[in-house]
């Protein structure tokens, strides 16, 4: 089987020849491209353009860089997962609900931060969201304090929304290496050490405008996954529809963990 970059190296002469709108057919095995060709058969029928094709290679590649992060983690010690809600997406909502379960199965003991009473109506108020983000990064200092970070092996943080800014701040503040899930990040949450880290974005979420995360996440080398015309709770309102992104989104994360 070719390796990414030898994959990649192939798309580059082939969009050069045929340009980067060129149809070509790939194989997939668990969403995961290994080989194109440029005409269907039993193996490559998957249709998709050079350029799509190499955007989804380099996202792969990425995603294979940042699972690794912990990978020299102890393997026999204790793992811990903290979840970090968003100020109206609880633990119990779908994202964080599946990703913890998903987590416990492969051994990780679930911790979930609480923040308290929080300020309402922060959406588009610069002054509230930061005084909502310093009260629930005080909380969860209080809440993680009494962890001895050194006695586990591994650590995942999951997180949604401003979750994902609580997390990141807490991780680079304690100088933690961990994995990290963020679900529908906001801008912010750049603005922090991200190594580690996957992203997941709907395109019509009202809290993060999509070039600006797209661009942000490539700044820091974080694989983001995009799903169309969903919302921030990567929802579309289609139930059908958001059951396939719900399972499409957990087999991921279970490859990330």
């Amino acid at each position: 089987m070719k390796s990414y970059e030898e994959l990649l190296s192939d798309i580059e002469e082939d969009m050069e020849l045929m340009g980067s709108s060129h149809i070509v057919y790939s194989m997939e095995e668990d969403d995961i491209v290994t080989d194109y060709d440029y005409l269907p058969s039993d193996s490559c029928t998957i249709s998709i353009t050079l350029k799509e094709l190499q955007e989804k290679l380099q996202l792969q590649m990425l995603y294979t860089k940042v699972s690794a992060h912990t990978a020299g983690a102890d393997k026999n010690a204790p793992k811990l997962a903290v979840v970090f809600p968003g100020i109206g997406y609880t633990a119990d909502k779908p994202l964080l609900y599946y990703t913890s379960r998903l987590a416990s199965k492969h051994g990780y003991k679930i911790r979930t931060v609480s923040y308290g009473t929080l300020p309402e109506n922060v959406k588009g108020d610069p002054e509230k969201m930061k005084q909502a983000f310093d009260l629930a990064l005080e909380q969860t200092e209080r809440s993680l304090g009494s962890i001895d970070w050194n006695s586990y092996g591994s650590i995942l943080f999951i997180s949604k929304s401003i979750g994902t800014v609580i997390s990141s701040a807490y991780a680079s503040r304690h100088d933690l290496t961990v994995k990290s899930i963020l679900f529908t990040p906001l801008a912010e949450t750049f603005s922090f050490p991200l190594a580690g880290s996957i992203a997941f974005h709907g395109t019509a979420d009202p809290w993060a405008e999509t070039n600006s995360i797209r661009e942000l996440a490539a700044q820091k080398d974080v694989p983001l996954f995009l799903t169309q015309n969903a919302n921030h709770s990567l929802e579309t309102g289609d139930v059908l529809t958001d059951i396939f992104i719900l399972k499409t989104t957990m087999e991921r994360v279970q490859r990330f963990i």
